[in-house]
């Protein structure tokens, strides 16, 4: 089979989120796309991530019957921080028989080249790189061979739900019916302790 990964902090997931998973199933390029939460991103600061566990979670119940996207825990037994070389790696040592491409924001392209072993990712896991709000295409030849896609996505960033979350404001649009109730009392919660 040919797998789409799509890594992410998914903190938490969004509508933006779901919309680019959704975006590269449809082209018919893809049998499946994988989400792939990762526990520690080595580029996030660990303090504004929601736990680990909570972020999975909510990836699991946002996709729930989702034809094509499925959610994947891989990185949940590798150890911290998460190397997507290392995951990638491992994923093909236990499903020989996939073809497993990347999928990832024009933003994360931009940073590519300081990823652990960012040119024997790409080789062993074409880039395939989506547009994003103020990261303009970069000229022929695109670094590390991806491919560039100008899809017309969302602009939602979960350091924006976090915002409005933290002012007490409306998430509905931004984030999926099946998790919304559990985003908005965790942070409730956390916000109420952070007071005290």
């Amino acid at each position: 089979m040919r797998i789409g990964l799509y890594f992410g902090s998914f903190n938490p997931i969004h509508f933006g989120h779901l919309q680019v998973a959704h975006y590269f199933y449809m082209l018919g390029k893809f049998d499946a796309i994988w989400m792939i939460p990762s526990p520690l991103n080595p580029h996030k600061s660990e303090e504004t991530l929601v736990p680990a566990d909570l972020r999975l979670s909510w990836v699991q119940k946002a996709i729930d019957g989702e034809k094509g996207l499925e959610c994947n825990d891989v990185e949940f037994h590798l150890g911290t921080p998460s190397y997507t070389h290392r995951t990638v790696t491992h994923l093909y040592q236990e499903f020989r028989q996939h073809q497993f491409s990347l999928i990832m924001g024009a933003d994360n392209l931009q940073s590519f080249h300081s990823w652990n072993h960012a040119e024997e990712l790409a080789k062993i896991c074409p880039l395939h790189v989506y547009a994003r709000p103020g990261y303009p295409k970069p000229e022929e030849p695109i670094p590390f061979g991806a491919t560039w896609y100008d899809a017309p996505l969302l602009h939602i960033s979960a350091t924006e739900i976090r915002d409005l979350l933290a002012n007490q404001k409306p998430i509905d649009h931004l984030v999926p019916q099946s998790v919304i109730g559990e985003i908005e009392a965790f942070f409730q919660h956390f916000l109420a302790n952070q007071h005290e």
